[in-house]
């Protein structure tokens, strides 16, 4: 369990700001309206391009331009100077997003880190004082309890405890 103490993370966010972040959001989805989704067949199945093939579409790009009159009229250099520059311009994008998608999961995993631990380490508070007496703490023991009773059978990933805190009455 970590240090309650060492709180990384004392923030709230004004709804408003929330609300802009979103509009933004929505901004971007339409400057980009172009944008489409893959199905998880086509994920896997699409032939992508990676750092070996890449160079291979430049140099079949410099073929295409330099003798294109070798080719059928149904192969269109200026489509496949579209979709690639549009892959590397996306890419740049991608890039930027990715690393503040990041962010915002981080920081999602550690305020919600820091609000389970504290939330462990007052569960058992109320345990102690529940054992020593102290009049209405076994009510709001019992019902903190009961989360642990079938702890795992039917939680979620995120709402699984480690390995030290599936009986946090050990502790």
């Amino acid at each position: 369990m970590s240090n309650v103490l060492n709180n990384r993370l004392s923030v709230t966010v004004d709804p408003a700001v929330i609300t802009e972040v979103k509009n933004r959001i929505e901004e971007i989805n339409t400057l980009l309206p172009f944008l489409t989704g893959l199905t998880k067949e086509e994920r896997i199945t699409l032939p992508k391009i990676n750092r070996s093939n890449k160079i291979f579409v430049e140099d079949t790009l410099d073929s295409m331009r330099q003798n294109g009159d070798i080719l059928p009229a149904f192969i269109n250099v200026e489509e496949l100077e579209k979709d690639y520059g549009l892959y590397n311009e996306l890419k740049v994008l991608a890039l930027e997003l990715a690393e503040l998608s990041e962010k915002i999961n981080d920081t999602r995993i550690l305020a919600g880190s820091e609000a389970y631990s504290t939330s462990l380490l007052a569960y058992k508070m109320f345990g102690v004082a529940a054992n020593s007496g102290v009049a209405g703490a076994e009510s709001l023991y019992s019902r903190l309890r009961e989360r642990f009773v079938n702890s795992g059978s039917s939680s979620t990933e995120d709402d699984i405890p480690d390995e030290t805190d599936q009986n946090p009455d050990a502790a």
